[in-house]
């Protein structure tokens, strides 16, 4: 790895203005939506990225993708289907509808139970898309004049699931890990720095 497991992070959310520091190990699990990261160094800050809305459920579907893949003790189809369809939001994000994205995280959920962890990962990187297009469909509503106060806090309560819904997949798909967990976190965190192209 030619990370530094001892690297440091500020994480900045652009809309409430909230800063949190984290660990290399534990960048996955502390990103939300419209949040910057910066990398903490001895002479200031290296910026990292940008994470929107779209960034976080890649990375979700991702990390529940190499979960399935490679912790999973047996094959998934609902899963995998979850993961598929939420990879497609990815792409367009209106050619999957929510209640899409809720069926087939409801249907990866049920199978959990057959693949925990793993499964598990699938279902929240599907309820993260699902929490982003509420989020994307609020902010649009949110541009009429006569509710706009009302979607503004749908949308950003969306955002905040979202977020939420990323953690979930990442700790899952750590979780599947077993005994590897740490290495997984790190491989989370590698693949997030070089999703931004950092060296």
């Amino acid at each position: 790895m030619s990370y530094i497991v001892g690297m440091k992070f500020r994480i900045i959310n652009l809309t409430d203005g909230s800063q949190k520091d984290c660990s290399f190990q534990d960048l996955s699990k502390c990103l939300s939506s419209n949040c910057v990261i910066l990398r903490v160094k001895e002479e200031g800050f290296q910026s990292i990225g940008l994470v929107t809305h779209q960034t976080l459920v890649f990375f979700a579907v991702e990390f529940a993708h190499y979960a399935l893949q490679n912790y999973a003790k047996k094959k998934s189809p609902e899963a995998e289907i979850c993961i598929s369809l939420v990879r497609k939001w990815i792409e367009d994000d209106t050619s999957v509808s929510n209640e899409e994205l809720r069926a087939a995280y409801a249907a990866a959920y049920s199978a959990a139970n057959a693949a925990y962890a793993a499964a598990d990962a699938a279902y929240y990187a599907a309820d993260a898309a699902a929490a982003a297009a509420n989020a994307a469909n609020a902010a649009g509503s949110a541009r009429s004049a006569t509710y706009a106060h009302a979607h503004a806090a749908y949308a950003a309560n969306a955002a905040a699931d979202a977020a939420a819904a990323t953690t979930y997949a990442a700790t899952a798909a750590a979780a599947a890990a077993g005994k590897n967990k740490l290495d997984e976190q790190n491989r989370q965190a590698t693949f997030i720095l070089n999703f931004f192209g950092t060296e």
